[in-house]
């Protein structure tokens, strides 16, 4: 779907906050293998959508079970 990637990335975007917030930037750039600047509204890339989605679940399972 187009946008759907800078959608998933504003909306993990949004809810950073703290100190922790460049370090789980920086997980998610490594683990979805992606460049934030070049995702854009006009994308359309399942591949990608699909790594930052599964990623974005991944760490925020990790945040949860965190103590």
């Amino acid at each position: 779907m187009k946008g759907r990637a800078y959608q998933l990335l504003a909306d993990f975007k949004s809810n950073l906050r703290g100190a922790a917030a460049p370090f789980l930037m920086s997980r998610l750039i490594l683990r979805a293998r992606i460049l934030p600047d070049s995702i854009t509204p006009e994308m359309d890339d399942p591949a990608v959508e699909k790594r930052l989605d599964e990623a974005i679940r991944a760490l925020l399972a990790e945040r949860n079970m965190a103590p």
